[in-house]
């Protein structure tokens, strides 16, 4: 009797978990990292070709601390990606004289032409390159796919938002990292 109770209790409480996962419309979408309040790893991204007249043929971030810099991850096949880009190319417009936006394609192996699509079809005019083995990504600890690093001038990082980025969490988080 006290094993059959036992397992009652548990399959109730995972049943309780399910329903809350199921139903919970929570619009949050900041997980917490290890690395806030700390130096984001250093990367050199190669950028995509259309990029390379004005930034070279890589973005050293080295090169960018001063200002607050957003990066955001991307994949050609990730629907939610497709959502947020044209709020990145609107703060992008608004903001480039105050933040550095880059995109990086990760997750997404040898999909140089999808990668080259995608920033056509949004007409993305902020700085966007391959990471194609995923070392970038793993190196911030992705999750998946999409998500925004909000990178205060220092070098350190002030926020991390996963999901597809809007321009009110974008104008929140710039207005936060300028206090």
């Amino acid at each position: 009797m006290k094993r059959i109770l036992i397992v009652l209790v548990v399959a109730v409480a995972l049943g309780g978990l399910f329903i809350f996962g199921l139903t919970n419309t929570s619009d949050d979408r900041d997980i917490k990292s290890n690395k806030l309040d700390k130096p984001v790893p250093a990367f050199e991204l190669p950028l995509y070709e259309r990029y390379q007249s004005n930034y070279g043929d890589s973005l050293n971030l080295k090169d960018y601390q001063g200002k607050p810099i957003i990066i955001n991850f991307w994949a050609s096949w990730c629907g939610p990606c497709y959502q947020e880009a044209p709020e990145l190319e609107l703060a992008w417009q608004k903001y480039q004289d105050e933040a550095l936006f880059i995109g990086i394609q990760t997750q997404d192996k040898g999909k140089v032409a999808e990668g080259e699509a995608f920033i056509e079809q949004f007409d993305l005019s902020f700085p966007n390159g391959l990471d194609d083995n995923s070392r970038i990504g793993i190196e911030y600890g992705l999750f998946g796919v999409p998500e925004t690093f909000f990178v205060r001038a220092d070098g350190t990082l002030a926020h991390k938002h996963t999901g597809p980025v809007t321009m009110a969490v974008i104008d929140e988080q710039l207005r936060a990292m300028q206090q």
